[in-house]
């Protein structure tokens, strides 16, 4: 689990992924599919009561030999972009300093990286 406004975690694969999504309590008839997209990432937010309370970060680990280096980073980024996208709506941030907002996805990138490589 990373720290930030909205929880995040990051599964590598569909068992992984369906363990947070039973911690958040999200039944199986109502589960999104593991990478609905079919690309190399794949960011769900968990919803209660219209509120994200969870971001759920889905890179699977079976395809981890198809992208070098640079793209599973380029990935994590695009990724850690779009939880950052949802953090400021969380807090109310309309106007964020654009040293905040290069910090912040940097801090989301590096722990979203290490989540990955762990």
């Amino acid at each position: 689990m990373i720290t930030s406004p909205i929880p995040l975690s990051v599964c590598k694969n569909k068992e992984s992924f369906f363990r947070e999504l039973r911690k958040n309590g999200i039944k199986k008839k109502n589960r999104p599919a593991f990478n609905a997209s079919g690309t190399g990432a794949t960011t769900h937010f968990i919803e209660r009561n219209g509120i994200k309370i969870a971001a759920i970060i889905c890179m699977d680990e079976k395809h981890k030999k198809d992208y070098t280096k640079a793209q599973i980073v380029g990935l994590i980024t695009h990724e850690a972009v779009h939880v950052w996208q949802e953090i400021k709506v969380s807090m109310g941030e309309h106007d964020p300093s654009s040293e905040f907002e290069s910090y912040s996805v940097q801090m989301l990138t590096q722990r979203i990286f290490e989540a990955y490589y762990k």
